[in-house]
């Protein structure tokens, strides 16, 4: 069983963007954050950490097991959107590899039911930077609602640098020529 974890250092953003009386905190009780779940405010942190291409560095991910959030993979993958956005982050990685055609293999393996764990774990890498981005700018913002519209007027995808690492050879060009 495979889990999404929201870390503790997040708690209080997560609290303030989701509305549901199962919080301890709050924030979460009074019930004006736009999401009802934390699976949800989840999808929307992989999101930005998604359009910004700015996942949080492997080495810069927190390694303390206290007070973490965990969710787990049947309740995570039931909200909106999470099946693909979990998709679209494994498909936008880049890889190490040394071909086109290894690295799509890598991409479309981490897709797979067999790699859930690391596709999740990719996802916690998102979702960590998309929490700190809301958690840093939640101070200068009257409302989370007004947070939100902030972080969508403010935020623009980033492209990534499409680089050929060789030139790809079609054999029935041959046969066309």
């Amino acid at each position: 069983m495979a889990n999404v974890t929201i870390y503790s250092e997040h708690r209080e953003i997560l609290d303030s963007l989701i509305s549901s009386g199962k919080v301890a905190s709050t924030a979460g009780n009074t019930k004006t954050g736009p999401f009802k779940e934390m699976r949800d405010a989840y999808v929307y942190a992989v999101s930005i950490a998604l359009a910004l291409n700015s996942p949080t560095a492997v080495d810069k991910m927190p390694t303390t097991k206290k007070d973490q959030t965990q969710i787990r993979d049947s309740v995570f993958l039931g909200a909106g959107g999470a099946t693909e956005v979990s998709f679209a982050v494994a498909l936008v990685t880049e890889t190490d590899q040394n071909s086109i055609e290894q690295s799509l293999a890598q991409q479309l393996a981490l897709i797979s039911e067999q790699q859930l764990e690391e596709r999740f774990a990719l996802l916690d890498r998102f979702a960590h930077a998309g929490f700190a981005w809301l958690a840093a700018r939640q101070v200068d913002e009257s409302s989370i609602r007004d947070l939100l519209l902030t972080a969508i007027d403010e935020i623009e995808c980033v492209t990534s640098e499409t680089v050929a690492t060789e030139v790809i050879h079609d054999p029935m060009l041959d046969l066309l020529l």
